[in-house]
């Protein structure tokens, strides 16, 4: 990274902290503290919901996983839509009406002080590994790539969020999720943009071809993880339990200057959320065709700590393993090519053909990846607290 990469990095980290607590500095109304400021409008609102939800780990780990699971994941949140709308009828009204300060608020005046009490305190403890887990993982990556202390990473990043956040209270928080998700966003559609320019002509057809663009999935075995009764069932009850029952999220909509204004922003939720994600999984297949043409695709993307195991003790090894995805990734270009050939053919079993050699190469090129992953864990055990997949977005921006 260059001077520039550094101001642009603190100065996005630092100056949207300073910013939300510098326009809340003057905070002292307990529902402004609380809920919000009265005259936040939907469109604040709706950020503010999608960014607590959409965690650091959302936006470097998804990609990744959709390199080596295709875009199925997609299914994760159809159910999502039908929650909010129930959320938008039935919980919002409710805490509007009774003016509490939070969902567990509701708890006791419906039932008694210990149920209230009850579920406070589930939601801190929940809530409170959560946060460690969303500064964590994103903080490991950080460290690893850019050479950083993890503890120092980690204690920066929760005192910097503890700062505005205690300072101007949910105003604050409503205030900079704006300019965070911008921050976001604009990264994000800037990688895409980038990566389209690199990308051959018929990248999504050999996406297709390869199985990572197969969003839905009507199988009933239910041993398969991502189907569309998994996501419209599983993901309507997780969507309606944290939309409308999490304290972090239930204190971004009970603010908004009516009813409608909560609403609205719901609602911005319920039909944004699934084309976003959807966006982010593509990313991750288009990386998957853009590593497949690239000539020196690498074995394992935490490639710091695969870097220093080539310096290491058993570095004859891992240049061992190196060579050999080397010469099986060649391979595998050699038959995608062949598949793209085959498909102008007129022959059906030409193609068909050409697609199964393709995949057989992409497997024995997969192994080979599976067993480098392994060697490098047994190298290095802290390599265990992340998933390879995790560091295929962030090679892709760094490099």
């Amino acid at each position: 990274m260059n001077l520039l990469d550094w101001l642009v990095l603190l100065g996005a980290i630092v100056g949207v902290a300073a910013y939300g607590t510098w326009r809340t500095r003057h905070t002292d109304n307990l529902n402004t503290y609380l809920k919000g400021n009265s005259t936040t409008k939907w469109g604040t609102i709706g950020l503010s919901v999608m960014a607590t939800q959409a965690s650091t780990i959302t936006y470097l780990s998804l990609p990744g996983q959709a390199t080596e699971n295709g875009i199925a994941f997609i299914q994760n949140y159809f159910g999502l839509p039908l929650a909010l709308i129930v959320v938008c009828a039935v919980f919002l009204p409710i805490y509007r009406k009774l003016g509490v300060y939070t969902a567990y608020e509701y708890l006791g005046q419906r039932f008694d002080r210990k149920t209230r009490l009850l579920g406070a305190g589930i939601f801190v403890f929940q809530r409170g590994l959560q946060a460690g887990i969303t500064i964590y993982a994103p903080a490991i990556i950080l460290s690893t790539v850019l050479g950083w202390r993890l503890d120092l990473t980690i204690v920066c990043t929760g005192l910097l969020a503890i700062v505005y956040t205690v300072t101007g209270g949910s105003a604050a928080v409503n205030l900079t999720q704006k300019w965070q998700m911008g921050v976001i966003f604009g990264g994000m559609l800037t990688a895409f943009v980038i990566l389209l320019t690199k990308l051959p002509a018929d990248a999504l057809p050999i996406a297709g071809a390869l199985g990572k663009l197969q969003a839905i999935d009507y199988n009933p075995d239910l041993k398969v993880r991502y189907t569309v009764w998994s996501g419209v069932l599983g993901g309507f009850f997780l969507s309606l339990s944290y939309f409308g029952t999490d304290q972090s999220q239930v204190q971004r909509y009970i603010g908004g200057a009516r009813l409608r204004e909560g609403r609205l922003g719901l609602m911005f939720n319920a039909l944004l959320k699934i084309p976003m994600q959807l966006f982010i999984v593509i990313l991750g297949a288009l990386l998957f065709v853009f590593y497949q043409f690239q000539p020196h695709s690498p074995v394992v993307y935490n490639q710091t700590q695969w870097q220093r195991q080539l310096t290491g003790p058993e570095a004859e090894s891992f240049r061992a393993l190196e060579e050999k995805y080397a010469t099986l990734h060649a391979a595998k270009q050699e038959k995608i090519r062949a598949w793209a050939t085959a498909q102008n053919a007129t022959d059906p079993a030409v193609t068909a053909e050409a697609r199964r050699d393709m995949l057989a190469a992409q497997s024995a090129a997969d192994a080979v990846r599976k067993e480098a992953r392994t060697a490098l864990q047994a190298a290095d055990p802290t390599t265990k607290k992340t998933k390879d997949s995790d560091f295929v977005f962030i090679h892709f921006i760094l490099t």
